[in-house]
């Protein structure tokens, strides 16, 4: 699991590094584009495929 680092502001709140986010983003990618790799049953040759929908879809997620 990523680790979360958080930045102090002057007032004291926690905010969250934006190098993290992206961070965060990627494995969010990377766990779907694998879970589309497993409701195919394994079946190989689709990477790119699964990776471009997955990104897709968390992209998207991201904006609303």
């Amino acid at each position: 699991m990523a680790k979360i680092a958080l930045a102090q502001t002057k007032n004291g709140a926690a905010r969250r590094n934006p190098e993290n986010r992206e961070t965060d983003t990627q494995a969010e990618i990377e766990k779907l584009a694998y879970q589309f790799f497993v409701d195919r049953g394994y079946q190989h040759g689709h990477h790119d495929e699964d990776w471009l929908r997955a990104e897709a879809i968390i992209r998207n997620r991201k904006r609303l």
